[in-house]
């Protein structure tokens, strides 16, 4: 590997972290962290997750939405009673797509 693609390769993984990174803190900054994250409490004093790893897991959950659409429509036709909840995910959907 020369030293541009090396360059180059560096280049995109520090633009890679950033993106996520950001994305994170605007889900924290939009207090949907504790619910799109499945941030457990615990004893110690720094952040279960952090801003990378949530901004990851917000950007997985949008994309597994777009590809399960279809089948969570069934599900809530067959869980009236569930609609709430439903609601509550789509809600908190949209928000991390606007985090985006």
């Amino acid at each position: 590997m020369n030293d541009r693609r090396f360059l180059a390769l560096v280049v995109v993984i520090v633009l890679a972290y950033s993106l996520a990174t950001m994305h994170g803190q605007r889900m924290q900054a939009l207090r949907i962290d504790d619910y799109a994250g499945c941030i457990k409490k615990h004893s110690g004093k720094a952040p279960y997750h952090s801003d990378f790893s949530l901004g990851l897991y917000g950007q997985r959950w949008i994309y597994a939405m777009d590809i399960w659409a279809d089948s969570a429509l069934k599900l809530i036709a067959l869980k009236p009673n569930k609609r709430l909840y439903f609601q509550r995910g789509f809600l908190a959907l949209s928000l991390m797509e606007h985090a985006l």
